[in-house]
């Protein structure tokens, strides 16, 4: 999906003046793009249906009314996937973080930690590319295997004060912290895909999350020291 900005369509009118744009297939209209053709009274033809943003007839407050109701219906969408994504964007950042205190204690869990964030990071290539991979790497356990990984599966045990003090302790609550993160934007992902038609790439990115939220849960009880999976207690 290509975005079309302000800026872009800003310099095609210095360059050539119009009063109709068509819309191609396959882009969307950011919202000061938006704003920019009505503001012009340039009208939009997008899947064959002539949007007019002229001079409307009738009561003009109350067709102003209407237009800003359309606009803002119309930038929904884009507005929902926007929120997504700057969502992702700190969660990779707080990857990043993570990562470099890792290294400092334990580097090979720093090395599992900075793969999971790779696997992450594809899941963002997703929404662009729908033919990326969003495999993630995962070992069974007693309570996680091939059926259940990519639900959400809640979390093994609850990290609490108690484990501050443990040898591991920054490490556990900062993991938790990530964990229950990612596990949040469930809501924002089921914003993003709220269409129907984008109902298998809900359930694709949802159990990709999902596998990234269990994995981690086993990541915690590697830190923890658990020696016995604590779903079969």
């Amino acid at each position: 999906m290509k975005f079309i900005t302000e800026y872009d369509l800003r310099a095609q009118f210095n360059e050539q003046p119009f009063a109709d744009y068509q819309m191609e297939e396959n882009t969307r209209l950011t919202p000061g793009a938006r704003q920019f053709l009505s503001d012009r009274g340039i009208n939009l033809f997008e899947d064959g249906t002539k949007m007019r943003f002229g001079a409307p007839a009738g009561n003009p407050k109350e067709q102003e009314g209407k237009q800003n109701l359309t606009l803002a219906a119309d930038a929904a969408p884009e507005m929902a996937n926007a929120k997504l994504l700057s969502y992702m964007e700190i969660l990779e950042a707080e990857f990043l973080v993570l990562i470099s205190q890792m290294i400092e204690r334990d580097i090979e869990m720093a090395g599992q930690m900075s793969k999971l964030g790779h696997e992450f990071g594809r899941i963002k290539m997703f929404f662009t590319d729908e033919s990326a991979d969003v495999a993630v790497y995962f070992e069974e356990c007693t309570g996680m295997n091939g059926k259940n990984c990519s639900k959400d599966l809640g979390n093994c045990f609850e990290i609490s004060d108690f484990h501050i003090q443990s040898v591991n302790g920054k490490m556990l609550v900062q993991m938790n912290a990530l964990r229950a993160k990612i596990r949040a934007i469930r809501i924002p992902v089921a914003e993003a895909f709220s269409e129907p038609k984008d109902k298998n790439r809900l359930i694709t990115v949802t159990e990709a999350v999902n596998r990234i939220v269990n994995r981690l849960s086993q990541m915690i009880c590697m830190a923890a020291g658990v020696k016995e999976c604590r779903r079969t207690q």
